[in-house]
């Protein structure tokens, strides 16, 4: 299995765990690490660090972070020759949103550490949209079919 860990700035990352236990139920191997105010750097880095270790059965880890080139992020990039030296397998995805680790822990199972990295950008890129806009176009569409 593929453990799955979340980083934010704040509650986000908590706040998405809660939400995905919502909707899918209880996980293994998914956590959730936050960078609070004040927090040192260097201690996130070996939170997150101690947490993938923990969380990689042999399968991998699939990393994911709120913002590219902030603090979560920088902390997992400084774990990179760490993972490398224990022979971890680690990916890092940034922009995190809920379709993307609802993907990651429902398909962990099926796929490589690879494949559930590309699959769950490309569920990241598929679910943002315009919605009224999208509602407007099919009204129209619609509109124009009757004619």
């Amino acid at each position: 299995m593929i453990g799955v860990l979340l980083i934010s700035h704040g509650k986000m990352a908590s706040g998405m765990k809660d939400s995905v236990t919502m909707i899918v139920g209880e996980q293994d191997k998914f956590e959730a690490l936050s960078l609070n105010p004040g927090q040192d750097i260097n201690q996130l880095k070996t939170d997150l660090f101690n947490c993938t270790k923990s969380l990689d059965s042999g399968d991998g880890v699939l990393v994911f972070v709120d913002l590219y080139g902030a603090s979560p992020y920088n902390a997992s990039m400084q774990c990179v020759p760490q993972w490398h030296d224990f022979g971890m397998n680690v990916r890092v995805i940034t922009g995190m949103s809920l379709p993307m680790v609802i993907n990651a822990v429902c398909n962990r199972d099926s796929l490589s550490l690879q494949e559930l990295t590309k699959e769950c950008i490309e569920s990241g890129h598929e679910n943002i949209q315009d919605a009224i806009a999208n509602i407007m176009h099919s009204n129209k569409s619609e509109s124009e079919d009757d004619y």
